[in-house]
């Protein structure tokens, strides 16, 4: 049936009258929108509106339409007087057929496609200013919301462009971030972006990820109308772009040091700390000074962490895990002396950028020649102040694939979680001689410690704080952080009282037992809090979006939970159990294992370096013991295009050297295999660091890992082969004889009449085996 007469105007044609006086460049696609919504909605088609304009017009019947050949035109065109006819027959029959608010809906999506498509036609310009894009992006936001929005496909394009101008480069990332960042959430972003107008440089790999990772876990919970169990935080952070770096160093005439990446590693370590001091006492560019006051007056006394940001951080398949710096400032006193301290660590973290670490691992990677400007991200410390200490309850990662099945009921896709009590960095570093908590985040109740003693004995004792009263960051024992406490909410999450050789758990949250009692265990929060289950979940979701592993860092305050960081996981491809042959003679067997193993496989190996516990036990002094790492670094170096294998004490890599030998990624990073060596006597220790940053770079750089414990009355510890081969320490390192007794180096070959050294490690089956054989 025809719609009624248009004779019969309703209200709202004075009310469509005045939208195309506001908007006259719009009015052709406004009346083009209301008569596809006419169509679509079956109030008039298409044909009964071009008829009746003719009739109008011609005052003839109905337009007739032979049928036509393949190229004939199907159609005739509209001549102007149609048009006009149209355009008045389509504004009479909308204005009875729609409200005011569909028709102010209509028109809003209109202004939002035109406003997008300019706003992606400006990002895509190749030298558009930061100032003139963010103005194009409020303009877009500040247009009403409406109640339809613009679909994914007439807004995806502008999506890209905008990420490409202010987050990442990165196909990949773009890949999954064009789906879920959309272009009103960028408006909060630019606002807390720090750098000049008319720069153009990126907030980096690391702000990217949380930003994302944030996106998608809010709008997956909306999707799924179902809200979490646990509310999702982002610390309140800022951002100083990638091009802020670059007018630094011009600021202080140091354009040179983009160069020091080509020097060669040791000409790069020597430079490193004199690059330190220069960065760390140079004047930052007024302009940006009066910004970052400017942040500091919003976010006021509260403690800060300003974060490493590369534009190569956090990306899939080079996630830099560990090599910038990050640095927390208590930000108190004067608005002075916090600017001052804030302009410290950001310099710090620029001098970062400059360590043999991260120009090492761009070698690795082939990453060298990329333009490696550094951006900085700037976030609210998340915790509490508790006396003059501010920390949160508990902090830490998490996995989506957890390498480290020391059951066969823990499943991989599961997860993994590595917490903590306080600052999470103890999550992440290798310090001391605490143990994180490690929870499956399957079988969250399961641990591999059943005995009190024993649970006790790889407890967190010491906990990272900001101390606000000294000014700083600061190691402290757990019951010296507590005694300040009275209440702490999530306390009874965390600890556990110990009492007669029983740990019992918390009743409440306020401090009632003696701190020295007090165990981290994590026990409640294993079994009774919502959070490793909410942990397994979140990470599930990341994963899936990502089509990825991912990992993630995030912390407690005790009441909200946050997000820190998101990016892929560092996996090593899927490696089956290798089980070791059987029937090897005893004389050809070098060392085995039965706890903590990874499956895979490292044969033919040429060399092998070993710092036994005992004889590093010895060394008398830090000093020497910096002597050591020092020959295992240039081992590394000697040793590149070799197989070889490192074995030393306790930890590498751990920031106390008495702990193990005090290596970085640079140290360590052309070895096929470091192995921890654990002696009862010496009190060295390996920790299954499954989740810290240094284990992550041995599964970027294929690094296979293997604790040994050769006082365990099954193992093997060939001390025959081990320390009477050969030591050709003095033939590769002359000026290193005097530390032959701590260092041996061993020609495998050269040792064992022609043979080769074959190690097989059996995840499933707990048992690793290195043995010599004849090459194949």
């Amino acid at each position: 049936m025809p719609p009624e007469s248009p004779d019969n105007r309703s209200d709202n044609r004075p009310y469509l009258d005045q939208i195309l006086q506001d908007w006259p460049d719009l009015k052709e696609r406004i009346i083009r929108a209301l008569l596809v919504s006419l169509h679509s909605r079956e109030i008039a088609s298409l044909d009964f509106i071009h008829n009746e304009a003719r009739r109008l017009v011609r005052g003839d019947g109905p337009l007739e339409i032979e049928p036509a050949d393949d190229n004939a035109q199907i159609t005739t065109r509209w001549d102007e007087r149609e048009k006009a006819a149209i355009q008045e027959l389509v504004l009479d029959l909308a204005a009875g057929a729609f409200s005011q608010l569909e028709i102010d809906d209509m028109v809003n999506v209109i202004r939002k496609r035109v406003e997008a498509r300019s706003l992606e036609e400006v990002a895509n310009l190749a030298s558009v200013s930061f100032g003139l894009l963010a103005e194009k992006v409020k303009n877009f936001c500040h247009l009403p919301k409406g109640q339809t929005s613009l679909t994914t496909r007439e807004s995806i394009s502008t999506r890209v462009a905008l990420i490409k101008r202010f987050i990442s480069d990165q196909l990949e990332f773009i890949g999954v971030a064009k789906h879920y960042l959309h272009i009103r959430d960028f408006e909060d972003l630019l606002d807390h972006i720090i750098g000049s107008d008319d720069g153009t440089g990126l907030i980096g790999g690391k702000a990217g990820g949380v930003f994302l990772g944030s996106q998608i876990l809010i709008k997956k919970e909306l999707e799924a109308k179902k809200p979490s169990p646990v509310p999702i935080y982002t610390p309140d952070s800022y951002y100083l772009r990638s091009d802020v770096m670059v007018d630094f160093l011009q600021h202080c005439g140091l354009q040179e040091l983009h160069d020091q990446k080509y020097k060669d590693l040791e000409k790069v370590r020597k430079d490193y700390s004199m690059i330190q001091r220069l960065l760390k006492n140079a004047d930052f560019p007024p302009s940006l000074a009066l910004r970052l006051k400017s942040m500091l007056e919003s976010l006021g006394t509260h403690p800060l962490v300003v974060r490493s940001s590369s534009l190569l951080e956090d990306r899939f398949g080079t996630a830099f895990a560990g090599k910038y710096r990050s640095v927390f400032v208590c930000n108190q006193g004067s608005l002075e002396e916090r600017l001052a301290e804030v302009i410290g660590a950001i310099a710090e973290v620029y001098s970062s950028v400059f360590h043999p670490d991260p120009i090492s691992y761009r070698i690795r990677h082939n990453l060298l020649d990329y333009s490696e400007n550094m951006g900085v991200l700037i976030q609210k410390v998340v915790g509490r102040q508790v006396g003059h200490y501010f920390f949160p309850t508990w902090a830490g990662v998490g996995f989506s694939e957890n390498p480290y099945r020391r059951n066969p009921r823990i499943k991989t896709e599961d997860g993994m979680a590595r917490i903590v009590f306080g600052l999470g960095t103890r999550a992440v570093d290798r310090v001391g001689t605490d143990y994180p908590r490690m929870i499956p985040l399957g079988l969250p109740a399961l641990r591999p410690e059943v005995k009190t003693r024993d649970i006790v004995r790889v407890s967190q004792r010491n906990v990272d704080v900001i101390d606000l009263k000294k000014g700083g960051f600061a190691h402290l024992p757990v019951a010296e952080v507590l005694s300040e406490a009275t209440l702490l909410p999530g306390l009874s999450h965390v600890f556990s009282a110990l009492e007669h050789d029983f740990l019992r758990p918390l009743a409440g949250d306020r401090l009632l037992a003696d701190p020295e009692n007090l165990i981290v265990t994590f026990d409640q929060f294993a079994k009774t809090s919502p959070f490793p289950e909410f942990l397994r979940q979140c990470l599930n979701t990341l994963s899936e979006t990502y089509g990825y592993p991912v990992d993630i860092e995030y912390a407690c305050d005790g009441e909200r939970f946050y997000l820190l960081q998101c990016r892929p996981q560092a996996v090593r491809p899927k490696s089956d159990p290798a089980p070791p042959p059987v029937n090897i003679p005893t004389q050809d067997q070098v060392f085995s294992s039965c706890r903590d193993i990874l499956s895979g496989s490292v044969h033919d190996i040429e060399f092998l370096v070993l710092v036994d516990p005992r004889d590093y036990n010895l060394l008398s002094n830090n000093q020497e013991r910096r002597d050591i790492a020092l020959i295992v670094h240039r081992l590394n170096q000697r040793l590149e295009g070799k197989k070889f294998i490192l074995l030393g004490p306790g930890r590498w890599g751990s920031k106390d050297p008495r702990l193990g030998v005090q290596v970085g990624y640079a140290d360590i990073n052309n070895t096929a295999m470091l192995i921890e060596i654990a002696r009862m006597q010496t009190g060295f220790l390996p920790d299954v660091s499954f989740g810290s940053h240094f284990f992550q770079d041995m599964v970027e750089s294929d690094i296979h890992y293997l604790a040994l414990y050769p006082d365990d009355q099954d193992s093997v510890f060939n001390e025959e082969f081990l320390h009477g081969a050969d030591n050709i320490l003095s033939e590769l390192l002359p000026d290193s004889r005097r530390f032959a007794d701590v260092v041996r180096v061993v020609d495998i070959a050269s040792s064992s009449g022609g043979k080769l050294l074959n190690v097989d490690m059996d995840g499933d089956g707990q048992m690793a085996l290195a043995y010599l054989t004849r090459p194949q």
